[in-house]
């Protein structure tokens, strides 16, 4: 089945993730949440980005530098190959991003910042909800992105 030209598997892979991180960041806003509830989550969620961070640059250094037998093979199939580096720099990305606001929004002092602004309380509640809205929605694409790229390692080391 082609949409625009495209597979479906194509539309899965490269806006599944963002769909469902928008879906699920629209679906938090519904949910009106309460930064106090969120901050533990946020803050622990910068351990699993920079892990995932070091482990796929790592990994792609190891398959772009290596010149084994099977590492060549990898490299033959130009389009499995061309996939498998494209999410990996697109996740290396979003988990450097969301480890970065994990720091930020895990130790930002939210009620000083409402002190210092003089917002009220309605304006206070929106942003808190605005900031976990689109954290839990990039960290459900980061989700969705990294068990898309595992998959495609594992079409990649299959054999034909």
């Amino acid at each position: 089945m082609r949409i625009f030209g495209k597979t479906l598997s194509y539309w899965k892979e490269y806006y599944g993730g963002i769909i469902i991180g928008i879906i699920i960041s629209v679906l938090i806003v519904i949910l009106k949440p309460n930064i106090s509830h969120w901050s533990e989550f946020i803050k622990e969620f910068s351990t699993i980005g920079m892990c995932a961070f070091g482990f796929l640059l790592t990994f792609l250094g190891i398959i772009l530098q290596g010149d084994s037998e099977a590492i060549l093979w990898m490299k033959s199939r130009k389009m499995l190959f061309k996939r498998f580096v494209s999410y990996n720099k697109r996740i290396v990305k979003i988990s450097l991003y969301l480890s970065i606001c994990s720091y930020v929004f895990g130790f930002w002092d939210f009620e000083l910042s409402n002190r210092i602004f003089n917002l009220t309380e309605c304006n206070y509640a929106w942003i808190q909800q605005l900031l976990i809205s689109l954290f839990g929605g990039v960290a459900t694409w980061f989700v969705i992105d990294t068990i898309c790229f595992i998959n495609i390692f594992y079409l990649l080391i299959q054999e034909d």
